[in-house]
């Protein structure tokens, strides 16, 4: 939780199946004021381009949806193709804000 109480901060470490080394992590930040939860991730160089960004947000954001959440915001560099894949491929579009120099990507619940 952040030290105000109006965040509350989940991070999971991404492992290998096989021998379980860590390779990375996904992080949710979920503000109580507004119910948005912000997402983000990071793979280590030598796994990237193998789906384990893609499978570790998938699970990530399937764990927020189910936990009711109402909309989920990630913010992808411009320049990072294999980001922009995997935040589309957890059902996130570009909203065509740019925060930071990066570009804002959501999800909405219907």
């Amino acid at each position: 939780m952040s030290p105000d109480g109006r965040e509350t901060w989940l991070n999971w470490v991404v492992r290998l199946r096989s021998d379980g080394t860590a390779i990375g992590y996904v992080q949710a930040s979920l503000e109580r004021a507004s119910a948005d939860v912000e997402v983000a991730w990071v793979i280590g160089r030598t796994w990237q381009g193998l789906g384990y960004a893609s499978e570790a947000v998938g699970a990530m954001v399937t764990a927020l949806r189910a936990a009711g959440t109402r909309r989920l915001v990630a913010r992808v560099r411009g320049d990072h193709a294999a980001s922009r894949r995997v935040a589309e491929r957890a059902g996130l579009a570009p909203t065509g804000t740019v925060v930071d120099d990066e570009d804002e990507w959501e999800w909405r619940a219907p």
